[in-house]
């Protein structure tokens, strides 16, 4: 599939004027150098959207000052990522496996002309950007392919397609794209960091919820279980393929934003920690983890800790098909945690993790998931497993 881009704005689908000027000064500004004063006029402006009506302008003020606000104790990582408006978006959705491919492809078709545009600053475009786009490209076509639904005849190229003319989205997807991606520094390497972690904790979420929809399958609906370990492998591969348009970064250009980024770390994705748990059940070598991030904490209910995962659920099935459907499914998830280790040994080789841990060292113990236990289903009564998970 080509890169589709979405309709020019119209005057319905433009942000507030107050938010799109400010959302224009965000991101042309190195956050980890705004002055203390301006950090504490963010932070009050947040206050005043929440305290104020429900306006359009106000939701969007509140979607961009969240991550200023001195009120909330939220996590490094998730002031660093902007996921709440990834939440707020995917809310909005009837359908958060459809519209999880939508915002994936608009934020990468949107990192496309940001590359494109940066190349045209130059004289001669670099070979490194060049080989950027390429791959970014390969992030749409892979999009392009992810199956659908059992009543749909059409993968998600043709859902894209469709998606240009429903004013309502194109704005929904301009809200997550003005209200989210700031830089911490001044390096443009930076967007293609920013973009792909949003990607990847997208990602992460289509993960988990294609898992739980397989999980529950097992031994009661064949065709049902059949689509969704498709579309399970499609999330799963995503991440792979994400990485490598990742991996254009070198690792000069990721340490001259790293500082910045201070101790953001995805050690602290909760998106990350829900699939694993989904996938492979609760990993008792992460409980200290768990304990350790107070938003992590519900990650070691006794509950979650007897979740039969999708892998167990497999592996009990009497239908040979069944299980291997699964086996198949989730090499690309071995393959990306593999990736995911050489990421740090090539750019955190002898550093501490920005989140604490030691670096590559901490990824490479959880590439392997052999004998991980679980037990019996459990009802999520809090929606823990279902909703994408920001803080």
């Amino acid at each position: 599939m080509n890169a589709v881009r979405f309709a020019g704005p119209t005057r319905t689908r433009e942000l507030p004027a107050v938010c799109a000027e400010l959302a224009d000064r965000l991101h042309t500004t190195a956050l980890a150098e705004l002055p203390e004063d301006e950090i504490r006029r963010l932070s009050d402006r947040y206050d005043a959207a929440v305290a104020g009506a429900d306006t359009d302008e106000n939701e969007i003020l509140r979607l961009l000052t969240r991550p200023f606000s001195l009120r909330l104790d939220t996590p490094e990582y998730y002031r660093y990522t902007g996921m709440h408006v990834t939440g707020w978006y995917l809310a909005r959705r009837e359908d958060p496996y459809e519209a999880s491919l939508l915002l994936v492809h608009a934020l990468v078709t949107d990192l496309i002309a940001l590359e494109e545009r940066e190349a045209g600053l130059h004289e001669t475009t670099v070979e490194e950007g060049a080989e950027r786009v390429r791959r970014l490209r390969a992030v749409l076509d892979h999009l392009g392919g992810f199956p659908l639904g059992p009543d749909r005849t059409m993968a998600s190229a043709e859902s894209v397609r469709l998606a240009g003319h429903d004013d309502v989205l194109v704005r929904d997807l301009l809200v997550v794209n003005r209200c989210s991606g700031f830089r911490r520094s001044d390096k443009h390497d930076e967007h293609m960091f920013m973009r792909s972690v949003q990607a990847c904790e997208v990602a992460f979420f289509l993960v988990r919820w294609t898992a739980r929809r397989a999980t529950e399958a097992v031994g009661r609906a064949p065709a049902e279980y059949a689509l969704r370990i498709r579309q399970f492998a499609s999330a799963a591969e995503l991440l792979n393929v994400v990485f490598h348009a990742l991996r254009t970064l070198t690792p000069e250009l990721f340490m001259g934003f790293r500082d910045a980024t201070g101790s953001a770390s995805a050690v602290q994705s909760l998106n990350y920690h829900l699939m694993e748990l989904v996938v492979y059940g609760y990993d008792e070598r992460k409980s200290e983890t768990y304990g350790r991030f107070a938003h992590l904490a519900p990650v070691n209910s006794p509950r979650l800790r007897r979740f039969t995962s999708l892998r167990d659920a497999a592996a009990d099935s009497a239908d040979a098909d069944v299980r291997e459907a699964f086996a198949a499914s989730e090499a690309p998830l071995h393959v990306w945690r593999g990736r995911h280790y050489g990421f740090g040994r090539r750019y955190l080789p002898e550093m501490t993790g920005s989140g604490g841990t030691e670096g590559a060292g901490y990824l490479k113990r959880f590439v392997g998931k052999a004998g991980l236990p679980s037990g019996d289903s459990i009802d999520d009564t809090e929606q823990l497993l279902t909703r994408f998970a920001f803080c």
